[in-house]
């Protein structure tokens, strides 16, 4: 975990000017980023409790990877339009009765975030199963709490909920192959290479540097967990913002990480040219 580790890099000029940006629009971050190599970090409220969001699809999507060749995900789920909710692109030009694999669901839940797969595989694998390998795994201020688009749950104060800390250990541990399996791991890997929603940490890189990432957004709020890499460098970070006021103020948010994901790349990197 970020707060365990010696080597912190102290807060750069750059960095303290980008944070200021939030200030403005009192928006607030906590943000963690690590060289896997060096164990250089750097640090900024990473134990700070933020929404989830789509996150929290990391935990649901390393559970299924582990049981992903059990019987009860051999045979295809068929589509039933009662299973749908907000935000399923997947689904929008799917027939009744479509057969859909459990792998297919699960890129779907992660390639372009769609809630009624996600919904679909925290049933299949069981809430209560996902939170418990999340609590096995030592990540207390994680939690699946309730499923995608439940306002009901909301409006009851129930939520999902991570920290830019128990995220990056997430990654790290997903990167060194000790997350769980390792074939396992690099199917996570591959999935989370394909993800299409490229507006922040991965917005400003281009190839010899790649990026695997899963973001998250809900109103007021944006986040971002990625394993950026090159031949070289191997770096993990997770970025949590909220209190953004206004839509203007979420889109320019994404520029923000985007930018802040590019900071941290530099200044984990460039001490080790």
């Amino acid at each position: 975990m970020c707060s365990h580790l010696n080597q912190v890099f102290p807060m750069s000029p750059q960095l303290t000017t980008h944070l200021a940006k939030l200030d403005e629009i009192g928006a607030k971050t906590g943000f963690c980023a690590k060289h896997l190599a060096s164990e250089q970090v750097i640090v900024y409220e990473a134990e700070r409790r933020f929404l989830a969001a789509s996150t929290i699809k990391l935990p649901v999507l390393a559970l299924y990877a582990e049981r992903r060749q059990e019987a009860v995900f051999a045979e295809n789920y068929l589509y039933n339009p009662a299973d749908d909710c907000e935000d399923s692109p997947c689904f929008d030009e799917l027939e009744p009765g479509t057969a859909v694999s459990w792998d297919t669901l699960a890129d779907w839940m992660m390639i372009r975030s769609d809630n009624t797969a996600t919904n679909l595989l925290i049933e299949q694998l069981g809430m209560a199963e996902i939170q418990a390998w999340i609590a096995e795994r030592g990540w207390q201020t994680m939690q699946l709490n309730r499923v995608m688009m439940d306002l009901a749950a909301r409006a009851r104060g129930i939520d999902n909920w991570s920290n830019a800390q128990e995220m990056l250990d997430f990654m790290e541990r997903l990167v060194k192959r000790t997350l769980t399996d390792t074939a396992s791991c690099d199917w996570i890997l591959d999935v989370l290479h394909r993800c299409e929603d490229k507006e922040k940490i991965p917005f400003l890189f281009q190839p010899p540097v790649f990026v695997a990432n899963k973001p998250g957004e809900l109103p007021g709020n944006r986040s971002d967990v990625g394993y950026v890499h090159d031949a070289e460098h191997e770096v993990v970070m997770a970025i949590f913002c909220d209190g953004l006021p206004d839509e203007a103020a979420e889109l320019a948010n994404d520029l923000w990480q985007a930018e802040l994901a590019q900071i941290l790349w530099q200044e984990l990197t460039i001490v080790l040219v």
